[in-house]
């Protein structure tokens, strides 16, 4: 038996093709894959995952030059109470403080900054904590349990750290009253958590000083403008 159709398009001819070749595929037919559709379907959700990292890391950027104006910011504080921007800040020197109630050298420092915090706030400096990455319920435990007192935010979205370029966990920056990125500061890489590295505490000397240096840019600042 045969079945009758048309032709190649404007030959008007009419061809006679073998039924056989339309019988639909049998289930075990539909089941044997070219290899190469195989292979295709392992690599596409590696493909898939290469291009997301890539992403991810591409978004974070280059750290912020010193001398640079440091960037805008919108962000919801921890505790509820609303949210902070930049322009809460600016005409102070600010310390910008990025952590994670899991990261260890977050701990370790967390009293430092604190009693640094303390000990110059009446100097007109502003501390800001930033955490990142973490349930709110650790983070809200650990600021607690530090007694932390300085305003923290959360970036959820990590645009902030992203736009800083943070490096990894804990890590240090440092703004000037005009705005303008100034530096930062970490330790030495210690290892790797949740897919963040980790980085040493940092130091009195390094904390202290650089906020020192702040305060005297700012009098500086406001002397020329006598």
């Amino acid at each position: 038996m045969a079945v009758v159709g048309p032709g190649p398009v404007g030959s008007g001819a009419r061809v006679t093709e073998p039924i056989g070749d339309h019988i639909a595929p049998s289930q075990s037919s539909r089941q044997a894959k070219p290899r190469w559709f195989r292979i295709l379907v392992t690599l596409v959700p590696a493909l898939a995952f290469i291009g997301l990292l890539w992403i991810a890391l591409a978004g974070t950027g280059s750290q912020t030059e010193s001398g640079s104006g440091a960037p805008s910011f919108e962000l919801p504080l921890l505790d509820g109470s609303g949210v902070l921007t930049d322009e809460d800040l600016r005409g102070k020197p600010v310390v910008i403080n990025f952590w994670a109630s899991w990261c260890i050298p977050c701990r370790e420092e967390a009293p430092l900054l604190e009693k640094t915090w303390r000990t110059y706030r009446d100097k007109g400096v502003a501390f800001v904590g930033v955490n990142i990455k973490d349930a709110e319920s650790d983070a809200k435990r650990f600021v607690r349990e530090f007694d932390v007192t300085y305003p923290t935010v959360r970036d959820l979205d990590q645009r902030l750290t992203q736009d800083l370029g943070v490096k990894g966990l804990p890590e240090t920056f440092f703004i000037d009253h005009r705005w303008t990125f100034f530096g930062a500061i970490s330790g030495d890489e210690t290892g790797d958590q949740q897919g963040t590295v980790v980085l040493g505490a940092i130091s009195e000397d390094e904390l202290v000083s650089n906020v020192e240096t702040l305060i005297k840019r700012a009098r500086s600042g406001v002397e020329a403008n006598r």
